[in-house]
């Protein structure tokens, strides 16, 4: 509960006192209110905020001074209404209700009421006004505003000695509250602590000294484990590509060897291949040139039987043309050449022989 609730709950006993000594015109009339007497009100006190628990509501004190205006002025259900001060109110705020809705309603009915009220107030005013008298007397007290005046000026002592007291109970209930208030303590050096923690100013920076520092190592420390994994992973990388670097130079040894292997295979076979080329053109060529010159056979050159047709002749001579032709020999060695020179001399020998 705060000062000013503690202060309001003190003042406002005396305040309901102070009102009920002054002279009361009207009581006031104690049934509930009617419906359009509560939209009234509630509407004139929708800007005042509800009381916490166990504290006056100043929202339920405003419905109350509403509805006791209200009955004052135009009595309960606003009886007082002459009928043509009602059907002023209904032909002016009826249009508001049903285009612009229940608030502007009830706000125009208040606007009316208000003018109302300070309308009758004038009026009544004017009429209390005394006549001017044509000799009043000197120093001689009315009978009538006497009484007036006094209750007044008792009125004015009671509610300035209320308020007085008041003032004084505030005050001393503003010392008994501060003075009550828990003294807080700081729970490292027991030293006296502000409201807002349980730490002194000393203990509380000494603390945030050690957080920072606290927060300044573990920083350290991690960035140190980042560094540290930083360089494990560079490491690592470098180790697998030194490794990829050895197996793809083992792969490429491998391969070359593999390629030197099959062209020295190859060589080798080719070799062997022209040596043979070349041993059987040797025995082909002695056997040549150990025959006699008489037994040239172009059927044997040619390869047909005696009795064989022109048509096949000139077969067999198209095909050995084309197998004694220089071309095929021209990257061999010059003994092949020259055996396959006189092959196809050979050849065009047996055909000239055997066509003509």
């Amino acid at each position: 509960m705060t000062s000013l609730s503690v202060v309001w709950g003190l003042m406002a006993p005396f305040a309901m006192m102070a009102l009920g000594t002054a002279p009361q015109v009207d009581t006031p009339d104690p049934s509930p209110p009617t419906a359009i007497e509560q939209a009234l009100v509630e509407r004139a006190c929708s800007g005042v905020a509800a009381g916490r628990p166990f504290e006056t509501d100043p929202h339920a004190q405003c419905l109350s001074a509403q509805l006791v205006s209200l009955r004052n002025d135009f009595g309960r259900d606003l009886r007082r209404l002459s009928a043509s001060e009602r059907n002023m109110l209904d032909s002016t705020c009826s249009r508001m209700q049903t285009s612009l809705g229940r608030e502007a309603y009830l706000d125009c009915i208040t606007g009316q009421l208000t003018a109302l009220r300070n309308r009758r107030n004038r009026v009544k005013g004017a009429a209390a006004e005394p006549a001017p008298l044509a000799a009043p007397l000197a120093n001689a007290p009315s009978p009538e505003t006497t009484p007036a005046a006094q209750a007044s000026s008792r009125t004015a002592m009671i509610i300035g000695g209320v308020l007085l007291t008041i003032a004084a109970i505030a005050a001393g209930a503003l010392v008994v509250v501060g003075s009550r208030r828990k003294r807080r303590t700081c729970r490292e050096c027991g030293a006296a602590a502000p409201d807002s923690g349980d730490l002194c100013s000393n203990c509380r920076r000494s603390a945030a000294e050690e957080m920072r520092r606290v927060a300044t190592e573990r920083l350290a420390q991690e960035r140190a484990a980042d560094e540290q994994q930083r360089k494990q992973r560079a490491q690592e990388e470098e180790q697998r590509r030194q490794a990829a670097l050895k197996e793809e130079e083992a792969r490429r040894r491998v391969l070359e060897d593999a390629r030197q292997r099959e062209e020295e295979t190859r060589r080798r076979d080719e070799e062997a291949r022209r040596q043979r080329a070349d041993a059987l053109l040797r025995s082909q060529v002695a056997s040549i040139e150990s025959r006699p010159v008489d037994e040239f056979d172009p059927y044997a050159v040619l390869g047909v039987p005696r009795d064989t047709t022109r048509e096949r002749i000139r077969a067999a001579y198209e095909e050995a043309k084309t197998k004694y032709d220089h071309e095929n020999v021209a990257h061999l060695g010059v003994d092949i050449q020259d055996y396959y020179q006189a092959k196809a001399e050979a050849v065009d020998r047996a055909y000239q022989m055997l066509a003509g």
